[in-house]
């Protein structure tokens, strides 16, 4: 039978208490074993069965609650073990029935409790008014008569916790009949934790599989868009160049078209004036003097040659770029250009322009030269404003008119596609080449046509211009 409340040990106080004063495990084997209800517990093995094949996820709850049944007991519970937040170990009440089913959650020390006890002692324990020695059990409302605490079945080398039962009334006690239900309800626990946490890393498992075959999805996704577009900006580029060529072809036909032209309109004429001259100074017979205007007009006639091609060679390529630098070429230009155009034109020169690469130089003197033809050409303009701008990093050419401004179909496409006739694609193409950027802004009032170039493009030609000049 259980101990008496008057038992002279339920009034030692805490300070002398021993585990031998609790722990009355030898006393079941002198306890009378009630009957095994076999009816009872094949009826609750079927039950547990069919709870495992239709909702694994109920079987603890399951468990607890056939324990109170066949054991007669007042509370059952499920004590795991697991790691605090600040690293020590306890055991938390993960699922209770019967009284003290509304302490879901709570939890003991690992090294100071009866399921503890029961796991170092690795073998069913009884306890006798356990709250007299783990006194934080005095927290719960209803006092504890008996705790029959029984080890889990340990997964590898790890324990996994304990399942108990309780009584809270003297007239009740638990026998060896409790311990052998109680251990078989242990086995089959810790083989429906194994189950359940089988079925967790499964369900884990499988998540993380479609998580990643999700991403690979998008990733492969992405990556088709983005191969899409590359192709799409590929075609774009490739056709952009492809008219560019067809316009770089055109332009040098009309180039040629154009020098030969004046060719022939000005040194052509000039040399046929001197020619016709010169038949005219041909001695004939009887004659031995020389027409000195034919001679002037001869020699005028050479200078008017020499001048021409000293013109057009300048327009092709001024000796002053590679002499004294753009700045002197960019002043030199500008000023022929308005007097063969009548626009008036204004240059501002940064004072910390010096001399830059060979390759920004002829860059930004073509700009100018494609810049102002346009001018000339399309805008219908009566100014325009040049400056070129020096930082310590880069270098600006900027171009202002006040004419018609390009339309903006035109503007459109160039900035999309960077085409836009053969000066604007051409203007680009330099830029592009040594780093830099051209923006065109444009409205009915005017155009302004800026071209950055990085300072360190093309660098090494710079020593070059030094020790040159």
């Amino acid at each position: 039978m259980a101990q008496s409340v008057d038992d002279p040990s339920l009034l030692l106080p805490p300070a002398k208490l021993k585990i031998e004063d609790i722990v009355i495990t030898h006393e079941l084997s002198s306890r009378p074993i009630r009957t095994v209800n076999s009816a009872a517990e094949a009826e609750a093995l079927r039950t547990l069965t069919r709870v495992m094949a239709t909702s694994p996820t109920d079987l603890t709850e399951t468990l607890l609650r056939l324990a109170l049944e066949l054991c007669r007991a007042d509370t059952a519970g499920l004590s795991l073990l697991e790691t605090a937040p600040h690293g020590e170990q306890i055991f938390r009440w993960t699922n209770l029935a019967g009284v003290f089913r509304a302490h879901v959650g709570g939890f003991t020390p690992r090294n100071f409790s009866p399921c503890g006890t029961c796991l170092d002692r690795n073998s069913p324990q009884l306890f006798w008014y356990p709250s007299r020695l783990f006194q934080y059990l005095n927290r719960v409302d209803t006092p504890i008569v008996e705790a029959l605490v029984v080890p889990l079945v340990p997964i590898g080398e790890d324990p996994l916790g304990t399942i108990w039962i309780l009584t809270h009334q003297e007239e009740k006690y638990f026998d060896g009949e409790d311990v052998r239900i109680m251990a078989s309800l242990a086995e089959f626990t810790s083989t429906a934790l194994r189950l359940e946490r089988t079925l967790e890393a499964e369900r884990q498992a499988r998540q993380r599989a479609e998580a990643e075959i999700a991403e690979r999805e998008l990733t492969q996704e992405a990556l088709r868009q983005s191969h899409a577009k590359l192709e799409y900006l590929v075609e774009q580029r490739t056709a952009a160049l492809r008219r560019l060529s067809i316009s770089l072809l055109q332009s040098q036909d009309e180039e040629r078209r154009r020098f030969a032209r004046n060719l022939h309109d000005s040194i052509g004429q000039y040399l046929t004036s001197l020619k016709l001259n010169l038949l005219q100074l041909t001695p004939r017979s009887g004659q031995h003097f020389v027409k000195s205007e034919l001679l002037s007009e001869c020699l005028h006639t050479v200078d008017e040659c020499l001048n021409e091609t000293r013109t057009i060679s300048y327009l092709l390529h001024p000796p002053l770029l590679d002499e004294a630098g753009f700045a002197s070429a960019a002043r030199w230009y500008i000023d022929g250009f308005a007097q063969r155009t009548g626009i008036q034109a204004k240059l501002q020169l940064s004072p910390k322009l010096d001399r830059l690469s060979s390759q920004i130089e002829v860059a930004l003197f073509r700009i100018l030269q494609e810049s102002l033809t346009n001018v000339h050409r399309h805008s219908g303009s009566p100014t325009v404003e040049i400056g070129v701008d020096v930082d310590t990093e880069t270098v600006t050419l900027a171009i202002r008119d006040a004419g018609r401004g390009v339309p903006e179909q035109v503007l459109s496409h160039f900035r999309e596609t960077g085409t836009a006739g053969i000066g604007l694609a051409g203007m680009r193409e330099r830029v592009a080449d040594l780093g830099g950027q051209l923006q065109v802004e444009s409205n009915g009032s005017g155009t302004l046509l800026k071209a950055t170039i990085p300072l360190s493009a093309a660098a090494s030609s710079s020593t070059q211009h030094s020790s040159a000049a």
